[in-house]
């Protein structure tokens, strides 16, 4: 974990049943998420969802720092309140937590190896 220079992402589908109560969720996990060092990394209401997230509604992808980051993120106090709001707004939602590419590897391809 934390390779040198790899980002950590969560990745998250759902279908949002309760859009009030999502929103409510959207408006409070923004600014918790800045202060935490992620940002919302790519977000689709019409994700073409496949195997077992065919009836998503929604896909995000959120960036952290690191992979440690990422982890303790999701870990805090602070989120675990925050995701039950996600959750009681929200049906067959996925959620992964992946590191990605470190520095290393990112350079190799970028050469072309």
């Amino acid at each position: 974990m934390d390779k040198k220079g790899a980002k950590g992402y969560w990745l998250s589908t759902s279908t949002v049943v309760n859009q009030e109560l999502f929103s409510e969720y959207v408006e409070a996990v923004g600014p918790w998420l800045k202060s935490v060092g992620g940002e919302v990394f790519a977000k689709d209401t019409e994700p073409q969802g496949k195997e077992l997230t065919e009836l998503a509604n929604l896909a995000v992808i959120c960036e952290f720092p690191s992979m440690r980051a990422a982890v303790d993120a999701y870990e805090s106090t602070e989120y675990q309140q925050l995701s039950k709001i996600r959750k009681a707004a929200t049906k067959n939602a996925t959620f992964t937590i992946m590191e990605g590419m470190d520095e290393a590897t990112k350079l190799r391809r970028a050469m072309g190896k």
